[in-house]
């Protein structure tokens, strides 16, 4: 649903007055005939809008009639990303559990009971004791380094596995604020201002677009 209050950049609570200023104001500078070539075609879609947010805004049955539908769209999009907020949520728990018990399982595999061996040692002949006791012992590279066991590879991949996931959340979290506080007029009509008034964020915005 479009936003004719951000479109004429007024509050929600705005007088004809200041609605009519506003008008004025960003029809002079949106008008096709004040444009390069380049930027007419952009700048008359533009200027319908204009027209069209201040042919609502502009009568008061129509304004309120627009003001009563927008605050319910506004309020069903809240609640969307609330229940979308709520899955992930979940979601996020039910990845932490099953880290969790990956976890307990790997570590109950590699875990080494001593009581175990001496009672497996005592009921083996000895030679196969010391054949087992030789495979056990850990294997030297070329150049004498030391010993690689398989648990030192475990750990790191464990650890930047955690690493991703963390990463993953924040990126989505930082996306839900920032389209939370890009959806409410205020923050919006601050953030249109700040970027039509610096002329290097605006070069920055052209090269991305291109």
């Amino acid at each position: 649903m479009k936003n004719y209050f951000e479109i004429l950049e007024v509050d929600v609570h705005a007088s004809s007055e200041v609605i009519d200023k506003a008008f004025k104001v960003l029809a002079k500078k949106y008008h096709p005939d004040t444009q390069d070539d380049s930027k007419k075609a952009w700048a008359e879609e533009q200027f319908k809008l204009l027209n069209e947010a201040y042919e609502v805004l502009s009568d008061e049955i129509k304004k309120d009639e627009y003001t009563k539908e927008l605050e319910f769209d506004k309020n069903s999009r809240i609640d969307a990303l609330m229940l979308k907020n709520a899955d992930l949520e979940i979601q996020i728990e039910d990845l932490q559990m099953q880290l969790e018990a990956l976890k307990h399982s790997s570590s109950n595999s590699s875990t080494f009971h001593s009581s175990d061996y001496q009672k497996q040692k005592q009921s083996q002949p000895q030679a196969e004791i010391y054949e087992q006791s030789y495979i056990q012992q850990p294997q030297y590279t070329v150049n004498k380094q030391e010993p690689v066991y398989y648990e030192s590879y475990y750990h790191p991949i464990k650890s930047r596995l955690k690493n991703l996931l963390a990463l993953c959340i924040t990126i989505i979290i930082i996306i839900f604020i920032g389209f939370l506080i890009w959806k409410i007029p205020y923050t919006h009509k601050l953030l249109m201002e700040f970027y039509e008034t610096n002329p290097v964020v605006q070069s920055i915005f052209k090269l991305l677009h291109w």
